[in-house]
């Protein structure tokens, strides 16, 4: 698995990759802005994992990799646990945990 130095090195290699979708919480869901479509944290396979170095507040960022069942990749990023932390762990905590698979 690649190693990466800061949060905009990853995203770029990982969209060269094919991870071309992005995960975000809205409306206490996730929610795929590519796809227009609310996404089950049931549906996604974490297939990559990522601590990075971001120079925005926290100075790290977590970057994660998923496959939806029909295929599709994306990543998100922690980013909105630092401002819902509870709400963050309660919609995709469990998933992330998870060990990346290849």
């Amino acid at each position: 698995m690649p190693t990466y130095q800061t949060l905009s090195d990853a995203v770029r290699d990982m969209r060269a990759r094919g991870f071309v979708n992005t995960f975000t919480i809205q409306q206490r869901q996730l929610f795929c802005s590519e796809l227009s479509i609310p996404v089950s944290p049931a549906q996604l396979t974490l297939l990559e994992k990522h601590h990075v170095e971001a120079h925005d507040t926290t100075g790290h960022r977590e970057i994660y990799g998923f496959r939806t069942m029909d295929n599709k990749l994306g990543i998100m990023t922690d980013t909105y646990a630092e401002y819902a932390p509870e709400e963050f762990e309660a919609i995709v905590g469990r998933y992330l945990r998870q060990a990346p698979r290849a």
